[in-house]
């Protein structure tokens, strides 16, 4: 009884402030707060006749001038809910209550237990944890322009309800009028994709280097320490910052045969003939005879490359041959999210930015012989492209998982496709 007397008041009361201040107006979780934290029932009981009767007889006009008993009453109300700021700025005019009425968007989104904060675009709501090995109830922070907020029918309150992230979770947020907007949550764990197959996580924002430092190592963030380091400092690529959306991503460039190695060894980069990858990258040119993105055992292994002088993605066998899988040149001087997914020899699949290109079925490459005895490299020092993040998986992720890592990929470097999907 005492939420919808209260809901009453908001959209007049309190509602009215949100576009000259933001910070004044009282939400739904402010009010949940107090009913919580309230001295006793009796209070309430009384602060809701106190509600009832003002609202029916009040005339909410001239709310933000300090001289109408209104705006005086205003503050009395917000005193009696412990809330000391005032009812708007004063001098300034009431926003209209019809738009107020409307407000119905998320407008923060964190999970301070994994230290995460969402990246927001449109109704789609991005998380990504370098970490997680397994998913568990988390709580999340959040902050709306709406008076109630539910997932699958559950109302939900910043810092209190707790949800699995297993799958996506659709929030709704209503507005004072009664209508609605639904955001999806994605909470991407590459670590835990493909039965934990991720073998090489590398993203250019996990360093710590200054625009122009040559790049010594780069870090593998999938737990398996498949760092790529460069002990030639004349081969070491080049940190370049801003980049792409205001992200940073190494630089490659042929002249100097830049490049960076895995000679030693590798843990768990082999198990079967299939496997994911996925690059953020811009290409600039190539050289006469292709060039290399990135290669698993310099023998054997499976070779992600460029064609020259087109810029075809190809995936090759070393020692062996390539094969082509969508056959339609990359974009150049352009970032974009590269995926190929291989299943056995029977099907090899390209993607970009999550928009399927085409597949191949025929003339797949048996890539078991490999080893785990180094010689892993991204670029064969003829690359000219700028990199922003890369992994790899030993097995192929199922389409779910795939839409997850791309969801992540776009929102996170602003990328445009046609295909939204955010996975389940």
């Amino acid at each position: 009884m005492i939420m919808k007397i209260v809901g009453r008041c908001h959209e007049s009361i309190y509602g009215l402030t949100s576009s000259i201040n933001p910070k004044l107006r009282i939400n739904s979780h402010e009010i949940r707060n107090f009913l919580k934290n309230s001295a006793g029932f009796l209070y309430v009981f009384i602060l809701s006749f106190f509600f009832t009767f003002y609202c029916i007889k009040t005339d909410f006009k001239n709310l933000c001038d300090p001289n109408s008993g209104t705006y005086a009453s205003a503050i009395l109300i917000r005193l009696a809910l412990g809330i000391n700021s005032p009812p708007c700025v004063v001098g300034q005019s009431s926003a209209s209550p019809s738009v107020i009425a409307e407000d119905k968007e998320i407008t923060s989104y964190s999970i301070p237990s994994l230290g995460l904060t969402g990246i927001i675009s449109g109704n789609q709501i991005s998380l990504s944890s370098d970490t997680l090995t397994g998913l568990t109830p988390l709580v999340a922070n959040f902050e709306t322009t709406g008076i109630s907020d539910s997932v699958s029918g559950v109302e939900q309150t910043s810092g209190v309800s707790v949800n699995s992230y297993s799958s996506n979770l659709i929030y709704k947020v209503t507005a004072a009028n009664g209508t609605s907007q639904e955001y999806t949550v994605t909470l991407t764990a590459p670590r835990i994709y493909g039965g934990s197959s991720l073998r090489i996580w590398l993203k250019s924002d996990s360093l710590a280097l200054n625009d122009g430092d040559p790049v010594a190592t780069w870090n593998d963030l999938s737990g398996f320490g498949n760092s790529l380091p460069q002990s030639i400092v004349s081969a070491r690529p080049t940190y370049r910052t801003n980049q792409i959306n205001n992200l940073p991503s190494i630089q490659f460039r042929q002249a100097n045969s830049e490049r960076l190695e895995l000679i030693t060894s590798g843990t768990g980069l082999y198990v079967t003939n299939s496997g994911t990858f996925f690059v953020v990258m811009k290409w600039i040119l190539t050289n006469g005879i292709g060039s290399s993105i990135f290669n698993i055992h310099g023998t054997d292994g499976r070779e992600m490359v460029l064609t020259h002088p087109n810029g075809i993605y190809q995936q090759c066998r070393n020692n062996l041959g390539c094969y082509n899988i969508s056959g339609e040149p990359i974009p150049q001087n352009e970032y974009i999210a590269i995926g190929s997914v291989q299943i056995l020899t029977t099907s090899n699949s390209e993607f970009w930015n999550g928009d399927f290109k085409g597949n191949v079925t025929v003339g797949l490459y048996d890539f078991s012989g490999g080893q785990d005895v180094g010689n892993a490299f991204i670029s064969n020092g003829l690359l000219d492209a700028d990199i922003a993040e890369l992994l790899y998986f030993n097995t192929n992720l199922s389409q779910n998982e795939i839409d997850k890592v791309f969801c992540y990929l776009r929102l996170k470097y602003k990328l445009t496709s046609i295909n939204q999907s955010c996975g389940l």
